[in-house]
């Protein structure tokens, strides 16, 4: 998993210490891999959600902030539940 953006490494450090997370972010420099995904025009970045198989193949994309179900749904995961606690 990777987390792109056209900030500079300086505010990627920052944005991930923040918010404590597990994988890199990559600094998308003239925004070439925004219109590759189009997923960005000219200054404006539209924040796009993509799960792309080892071969290329595009499994999942949706602009905005799709929930956790439907990212697992396309790899075909089941979500994980808490163990449920038994009354003895």
């Amino acid at each position: 998993m990777y987390g792109v953006n056209p900030s500079s490494q300086s505010s990627h450090q920052r944005f991930a210490k923040k918010h404590s997370f597990p994988f890199p972010l990559i600094v998308d420099q003239g925004a070439r891999i925004a219109r590759a995904y189009n997923s960005g025009f000219w200054l404006i970045v539209r924040r796009t959600v993509y799960i792309v198989a080892p071969d290329g193949l595009i499994l999942f994309a949706e602009r905005g902030k799709p929930a956790p179900q439907q990212l697992l749904a396309s790899l075909q995961i089941p979500p994980q539940h808490p163990p449920a606690h038994h009354k003895q």
